[in-house]
Order: C-alpha cells, then sequence, then structure tokens
C-alpha cells in the first residue's frame, strides 16, 4: 500500500494479567474488521520482573522507571511488527490505543498501567493514546471493566452475553434496557500460577492437569465463600487480590496439587455460571478459551445456553481486548466518552486516555 494513501487504520495494543506478553491488532476505520495480528511474547526476565514486581508490590524508582521502559519497548514493537507484517505504513495509522501493562489495580482507588504511551509515540510515529483507566477511577469510578462498551458495539445492540476468560473472567450483560459488566473472579491467574508451582509449564494445556484432578469439595466451599463472589457490581479485581497466597489461606497443605487444579477450574466455572441465564447467547473470549477442559465444564454447566466464542462477532477470541483498545483510541480523538457509568459507577461519563503525538 502507498504511503500517500490517507490515515484510516486503528493499532490496538493490549497486555493482561497473564502477564506473558503483547496482543496487537490493525483494525479498520470503523474498528469492526481485524486486517492484522500479532501476539509478541515478552522476554522471560521482563516476566519474572512483572511477576515479582505484581505479587510483592515491591520495587525502587529505578526499578519501575526500567521495566515501564521495557514493557514500552515491547509494545513499540509489537506495533512495527504489525506494519512490518501486513504491509501498512505508519502513515496509514490515524492512533495507536494502547492499554498498556497493568501492574497495580484497586477498583475506585487507583490503577496503574505501565508502558509509557509518549515512548510508544516515539518509537513508532505514530500519534498514541495510552492511560485509560484513571481517568475514570477521578470520576468516582472502579477503572474497570472498561470492555463492555466494545461487547456491546460487536454485540450491535442486540441482547447478549461477552465473557472475557484472562487472568480474570469480566462480562457484559446487555439486555434490551440495560448494559451491566464487572470482573467475575479469577479465571487463568490461579491457574496458571499453581501449575508453575509445581510443573515446569506457564498453563495447563487443554486443562489436562486439573482434568486429572478430583474436585475438593470442601476446598471449593469455602473458596465460594469468599467475599468477593458475594458483593454487588460494580466491582473490579485482579492478581493483587486473587494470588497464590490468597489460595493459600483455603489449603491445609495435605492437598494433592492435581485437585488444587481441578478445585480451580470448577471455582472458575461456577462463579461465572451463576451470571448466565437459560436461553442465553454467551460468547467467550480471552486465552481461557483454549483451556478445552474449562470450556467443557462451562458448558456442562450452561446446557441450556448457546455457548459460543467472539468468533462468530468476526473478532478472534484471542484479540477482541487489543481491538478494544483501537476502538477507545478512535473515541478518544473524536471527543466521545469510553466509560460506562452503569459498569464503572463513575460519576458521569469521561473522555479516557491520554494523548501523545509523534
Amino acid at each position: 500500500m502507498a504511503d500517500t494513501m490517507p490515515a484510516q487504520y486503528y493499532i490496538g495494543l493490549m497486555s493482561g494479567t497473564s502477564l506473558d506478553g503483547v496482543d496487537g491488532v490493525i483494525v479498520d476505520y470503523q474498528c469492526q474488521k481485524v486486517l492484522a495480528q500479532t501476539y509478541q511474547p515478552y522476554s522471560e526476565q521482563i516476566k519474572q520482573d512483572l511477576r515479582q514486581l505484581t505479587q510483592s508490590g515491591e520495587t525502587s524508582l529505578a526499578g519501575l522507571a526500567d521495566i515501564d521502559t521495557q514493557v514500552a519497548n515491547a509494545f513499540s514493537n509489537a506495533a512495527l511488527v504489525l506494519l512490518s507484517e501486513s504491509g501498512i505504513s505508519a502513515n496509514q495509522i490515524v492512533a495507536i490505543g494502547s492499554h498498556g501493562q497493568t501492574i497495580y489495580h484497586q477498583g475506585g482507588y487507583y490503577s496503574m498501567q505501565i508502558a509509557h504511551g509518549a515512548l510508544i509515540a516515539e518509537q513508532t510515529g505514530i500519534k498514541t493514546v495510552a492511560d485509560f483507566r484513571m481517568q475514570d477511577v477521578a470520576a468516582g469510578g472502579q477503572g474497570a471493566p472498561l470492555t463492555p462498551m466494545y461487547h456491546h458495539f460487536l454485540l450491535n445492540n442486540t441482547r447478549g452475553v461477552v465473557i472475557n476468560l484472562g487472568g480474570i473472567a469480566n462480562i457484559t450483560q446487555v439486555t434490551d434496557s440495560s448494559i451491566v459488566g464487572f470482573d467475575i473472579g479469577p479465571a487463568n491467574t490461579l491457574l496458571d500460577n499453581w501449575i508453575k508451582c509445581h510443573k515446569p509449564l506457564d498453563y495447563d494445556q487443554n486443562g489436562l492437569w486439573s482434568k486429572s484432578g478430583l474436585i475438593d469439595q470442601a476446598l471449593l466451599d469455602k473458596l465460594l465463600a469468599d467475599g468477593y463472589f458475594q458483593q454487588l457490581p460494580p466491582k473490579s479485581t485482579g492478581p493483587e487480590y486473587f494470588n497464590l497466597k490468597w489460595l493459600s489461606r483455603f489449603l491445609t497443605g495435605n492437598e494433592a496439587p492435581e485437585d488444587v487444579q481441578r478445585t480451580l477450574v470448577e471455582l472458575t466455572a461456577i462463579t461465572i455460571s451463576r451470571h448466565i441465564t437459560d436461553n442465553t447467547k454467551v460468547y467467550l473470549c480471552g486465552g481461557g478459551v483454549h483451556n478445552a477442559f474449562l470450556i467443557e465444564r462451562l458448558t456442562c454447566l450452561n446446557a441450556d445456553s448457546n455457548i459460543m466464542t467472539t468468533n462468530e462477532l468476526g473478532i478472534h477470541v484471542d484479540y477482541v481486548e487489543a481491538a478494544a483498545f483501537a476502538y477507545f483510541a478512535k473515541r478518544t480523538l473524536a471527543q466521545q466518552p469510553s466509560n460506562l457509568t452503569s459498569v464503572t459507577n463513575a460519576k458521569r461519563s469521561r473522555i479516557l486516555g491520554a494523548i501523545y503525538a509523534n
């Protein structure tokens, strides 16, 4: 494509609570079609540093600056890979929407994402919109989830449910009269971290290890009784809460590791299924879609609903959140709000994101 063509596309960049790498997409001007996509894994050192930082909450100012810069470099590289592999030039991109990497989130109080937009704009030569969450928090909102607005857009104003199975599971419920969205609880974060403790693996492929275990009903009952699951929305959470330290509070030390993994799958399946009503169209996305056993349990627990994926809506399951932040960048540049007060409980709608010109 020639560089003289007018800017007509957006890039979306996202890394979630799995802390594994950057998802990137180029979408058309309407943000309805993905033209190119990439996944660029973090280096093992960045993964290790992010896990240490997010789990301990401790670093130095120099350490924070260093990891911020490294992650920004990774985000910039993902954008440049997209351009190189697609044949689309930087001049054809209106803007990058970058979620960044969340390293701390306390809904209603503070939310911090690293991967500074100024660095991405400078390294790519493309206007970058970043730091989407804090404007909602400043307006009294949870700061998350933001994706329900994009889910509603994908559903094209029809009824349905979209569930993202990331490190944390979040849900969007669209009816004729309302849009409700919130973080349900853990999806992949506990499963991934538990298997890392017991096997040289980053995740439980297809849920095979969990499938080999048995449900520990006493443990499951204690987990389900946690106060977060009883709390009414709006609410948001993250690995700051649902982590191995949280899990250890409920363990006796006598459990078989595979039984704990099996119980965690059931915890995720049950807490999600509580929010799915019969005869509902449910669209799944996120990394958890690749856990065949988790999907099997969700399908079994919701036999009267139609469980599908966002592929049916035209956006691949792995790239919904990246596409969402391309959509939010477009809205920011158009001076349109991107938070739903019914979801985050902000006092009012706000234009989200800081704009960094190249």
